[in-house]
């Protein structure tokens, strides 16, 4: 008797020390854990075809992508199909509308880059950099289009929006070309190449009514 009651007192005393150890390995473990979760995690590098950055409520804000990975246009709750893929990023609003980006592609008939501010249904404002496939005409610069109606569709609205403003430079002409509501330039401001500067008023079909030039002025 007296040694199976030493063997029942040893047994207790094991049992109370292992869950005092798994108790303590919990509370340890738990504090780990918030640590870990109170620190921002660093990667050297990070290889995804596509990544989603979503808000506090998990609604999509930004997208990171390559081309085979890059979002269809989403607009009021519609999808819509884009002509060209390119790899960049898209920017959404908080109803899950795109309402910008950057695009890059080198597809033909050449490359294109492109950082652009969206209306609600077209593009409102875009950083372009395009290069001819042969790279013999090159257009870096600034443009600004009219605002649509926002009741009009995107294919509606690609119809109508005419660009109203470009500060541009064309082939190393650098100009300022400011256009009516059609889309007609009507205003050109350019210095050539060669240095020499150009203001000229056009009329509806592009012929300059007007023009100051170094050395002069005239129709």
């Amino acid at each position: 008797m007296p040694d199976e009651m030493d063997m029942l007192t040893r047994l207790n005393n094991q049992v109370r020390w292992l869950k005092i150890c798994v108790i303590g390995f919990g509370a340890l473990l738990g504090v780990l854990l918030l640590t870990a979760a109170s620190r921002q995690t660093t990667f050297g590098t990070l290889t995804a075809e596509r990544i989603d950055i979503v808000d506090a409520a998990g609604k999509t804000r930004l997208v990171i992508a390559n081309a085979d990975r890059f979002p269809p246009v989403l607009l009021n709750g519609k999808t819509l199909k884009r002509s060209i893929n390119p790899a960049g990023l898209v920017f959404f609003d908080a109803a899950g509308n795109e309402v910008g980006g950057l695009a890059i592609t080198d597809l033909a008939p050449g490359r294109v880059l492109a950082l652009a501010f969206d209306n609600p249904n077209f593009d409102a404002i875009g950083l372009q950099n395009r290069i001819s496939h042969d790279g013999k005409d090159a257009t870096a610069g600034l443009v600004i289009n009219s605002r649509p109606a926002e009741s009009l569709t995107p294919a509606e609205a690609s119809r109508v929006v005419a660009q109203r403003v470009a500060v541009e430079n064309h082939n190393e002409t650098a100009q300022v070309v400011l256009a009516d509501p059609a889309g007609r330039p009507r205003l050109r401001l350019s210095v050539d190449p060669a240095g020499q500067p150009l203001l000229e008023m056009l009329d509806e079909q592009g012929k300059a009514t007007y023009r100051i030039e170094a050395g002069g002025a005239g129709p």
